[in-house]
């Protein structure tokens, strides 16, 4: 007679269990931050090479055309209309069929930036790649109505404001403003720049205005939106600073810096003041608020307009800092802590910047001796 054994299997005991479960979280918990932080090298490494190519098609051109392209103006010889600086720059980014598909349209004007010549124009729904950061953007930043794609890249106006003249606002804005390498509706050239090719900063990063998916309301984050101030807000300058007004004071934006990089809340009552986030969201239009932007405010701080003029710098997702092109194409990464002078002071017209090493860096002939960053 053949005897049975009933041999009882152990399971594992709850706390067992819930002790592997601890481990594998510690394990995900100690990688997760390792992966995303190799995520984000790989972006800025991105960001950095795409800059690098916007900047060697900067010195393409000027090859070919013995000057720098203008800020705004470049679709004609005398500065007529409001393409920005990249649509000169398009032969020199692999797109060629765009460049002629977009002269022969012709310029627009002042409306070039309107949703209802975007829906008719060559631009219509082209996004170039190369003008986006991987970690500069956002699936629903740009609304499906403005039909022009977006750049994460923005041309210097050196440590100036941009501005226009009230009086041809409409029709020819930011009209003689840059104290950059590039300058709007007039042609530059690298031996002008004084101060040297590696020593000027030609293009950086911005994160793209976002538009959030809650009806269309905005981000509070200093880094993707701007402090637009009314005329009534105590804050405003003479419409044109190359007569005697004065610019907007820079530090005037730090007075709205909030907790956890957003902008105070709630804003003063009847202070006239207003959340956008314009920037970067047209590649095509030379105005301040798709295009540019200034060596003033600090990388990753606050950025203000008021009425005619707009103050703001580089921001990004990266880590303490943004990328930035000099014109002679190298990349380099600059502190959120870089040096900026006295804020409290306005732009100057000539000489040296008083926004200590960063406005140094934005000027093209400043005539500044710039200490290792």
């Amino acid at each position: 007679m053949t005897k049975q054994i009933n041999v009882r299997r152990r399971g594992f005991t709850l706390v067992e269990l819930l002790v592997v479960i601890a481990i594998i979280g510690i394990l995900v918990s100690l990688l997760l931050p390792a992966i995303q932080a190799a995520r984000e090298a790989a972006n800025r490494m991105q960001c950095a090479n795409n800059l690098h190519q916007i900047a060697i098609a900067i010195q393409s051109y000027h090859d070919a055309s013995k000057k720098l392209p203008s800020l705004v103006g470049a679709g004609g010889p005398n500065g007529e209309g409001s393409y920005s600086v990249f649509v000169p720059l398009l032969p020199y980014m692999e797109q060629s069929a765009l460049s002629d598909a977009i002269r022969q349209f012709g310029d627009p004007g002042g409306n070039l930036g309107s949703t209802t010549v975007s829906k008719n124009a060559p631009w219509k729904d082209v996004q170039i790649a190369s003008l986006l950061c991987p970690s500069g953007y956002y699936a629903e930043t740009i609304p499906p109505s403005f039909r022009t794609g977006a750049t994460s890249y923005l041309a210097s106006l050196g440590d100036f404001p941009a501005t226009a003249s009230k009086s041809i606002l409409a029709s020819c804005p930011m009209t003689g403003t840059g104290r950059g390498p590039f300058i709007s509706r007039q042609w530059n050239s690298m031996a002008r720049v004084s101060d040297g090719t590696s020593n000027t900063i030609c293009f950086s990063e911005r994160i793209i205005g976002r538009v959030s998916t809650g009806g269309g309301g905005k981000s509070l984050r200093m880094v993707d939106t701007y402090i637009a101030m009314a005329w009534k807000s105590g804050t405003q300058m003479n419409p044109d600073p190359t007569e005697d007004g004065i610019p907007l004071y820079p530090s005037k934006c730090l007075e709205f810096i909030g907790l956890g990089g957003d902008y105070i809340q709630p804003m003063p009552t009847g202070s006239g003041l207003s959340i956008n986030s314009l920037q970067g969201r047209n590649w095509v239009y030379g105005d301040a608020l798709s295009t540019t932007f200034n060596t003033i405010i600090p990388p990753n701080g606050p950025s203000c307009s008021a009425m005619y003029a707009y103050v703001a710098g580089p921001t990004s997702n990266h880590q303490s800092g943004c990328n930035v092109a000099m014109l002679d194409g190298s990349v380099r990464f600059i502190d959120d802590m870089v040096d900026v002078g006295d804020l409290s002071v306005a732009p100057v017209r000539r000489g040296a910047s008083p926004y200590g090493v960063w406005g140094a860096l934005g000027t093209a002939k400043g005539k500044e001796v710039i200490q290792a960053l």
